[in-house]
């Protein structure tokens, strides 16, 4: 791949094990039934590109620049966001998968992520104001002192937070969460 600068092309069923990304540039890009295992995507840009049943599995991120795409049902396991491009930082998710992943103090306000699955990621200290996590699994999910002021995270299930220790000022959850909120109290909370 001499080429390290992509405009507006699409990927399809391409599987970039033995293609040697470094440096590379993906603008306006479409990857479509891709994989991308265990890769080194460190230096990497993605600039507005979409990924559409992508597995990006355990890749390394260090100083991977995501702006504006969106991920929709992806396998994005095992990620640490937080060694991205800071700088523009920011994507939208569906129907993906994000266990075992680190948004150790990422920035995301605004952050739009629909039924995804977050099983057993760390959130600590990242600021999600105003995130949309609604349907999205929260098992084992890490929160401290993450901020979640005026998120949705309405139909999400699996969720435990503690107020005391994480900002979710007017955030929206249905009455079935409560018990998350809960937990370090060890109620015995009926219906």
């Amino acid at each position: 791949m001499e080429n390290r600068v992509f405009f507006d092309k699409t990927f399809e069923h391409t599987t970039f094990q033995k293609i040697d990304l470094l440096d590379s540039e993906f603008e306006q890009c479409q990857f479509i039934n891709c994989s991308f295992p265990d890769r080194d995507l460190s230096n990497v840009r993605f600039i507005e590109c979409s990924f559409d049943q992508i597995d990006l599995s355990n890749s390394r991120l260090f100083k991977t620049s995501i702006q504006d795409c969106l991920f929709d049902t992806c396998k994005l396991m095992g990620l640490s966001f937080d060694q991205c491009e800071m700088f523009g930082f920011n994507f939208k998710a569906q129907n993906g998968i994000f266990d075992h992943s680190s948004f150790y103090k990422v920035r995301l306000p605004g952050f739009q992520a629909q039924n995804c699955s977050f099983k057993n990621v760390d959130f600590t200290e990242a600021i999600l104001k105003e995130a949309y996590f609604k349907g999205s699994d929260f098992t084992n999910a890490i929160f401290e002192r993450t901020e979640l002021e005026k998120a949705d995270l309405l139909n999400t299930s699996n969720l435990r937070i503690d107020p005391e220790v994480n900002l979710i000022k007017q955030a929206k959850l249905d009455l079935e969460a409560l018990p998350g909120l809960l937990t370090k109290f060890s109620l015995n909370i009926k219906q």
